[in-house]
């Protein structure tokens, strides 16, 4: 099996989970992810490879049984399964200065769709109307989120990317608190 068909039957098991997850988690985030990764890969390096598999599958992160019978079905060597196993655990609690430089990419890739004032919105909306939480909820978690991958942004090329949309973010909130507080 060619990488390129490789990363076919990826996005073909992705897909399919991406259209049972909300709006804010479908094919199009996933999509967006990807996109995300390859443009800070050119600036990062790595291998493009695991980047473009691990953003496809970095959303199967509450999900990590499921993927890692997937990941052990792919015609690839054992080392690359390995990284993936890593890779799909992109979340903020798990990425560190030793973390692969794959790894630091996806995280940051899905990052950006938390980060920008884009991802800002999409988490807001997300909270009210996927999980079904009320405004004020909606909005400390979107902040606290926030602030968790922020601190854990791991690539130069992610935080220059991201560097207008975190100041808009800041005095966005800052305006917020003082029109929402009483």
């Amino acid at each position: 099996m060619t990488y390129e068909e490789c990363i076919n039957k990826v996005r073909e098991f992705s897909e399919k989970f991406y259209n049972s997850l909300d709006f804010a988690h479908n094919m199009e985030h996933g999509k967006r992810v990807v996109k995300n990764a390859k443009m800070i890969a050119e600036q990062e390096g790595g291998n493009l490879f695991l980047i473009e598999v691990g953003a496809w599958l970095h959303q199967f992160h509450d999900n990590i049984i499921e993927v890692n019978n997937f990941i052990k079905t792919l015609d690839i060597e054992d080392e690359l399964k390995n990284q993936l196993y890593e890779i799909v655990k992109c979340r903020p609690e798990y990425i560190s200065d030793e973390s692969f430089l794959e790894s630091k990419i996806v995280y940051d890739a899905d990052a950006m769709e938390v980060l920008s004032t884009y991802g800002m919105v999409r988490e807001i909306i997300c909270n009210g109307k996927c999980r079904d939480k009320e405004w004020e909820e909606s909005v400390e978690d979107t902040i606290k989120v926030q602030k968790r991958f922020k601190e854990k942004l791991a690539t130069k090329t992610a935080k220059e990317i991201l560097e207008e949309d975190l100041k808009i973010i800041e005095n966005f909130w800052e305006s917020y608190k003082k029109w929402s507080s009483n």
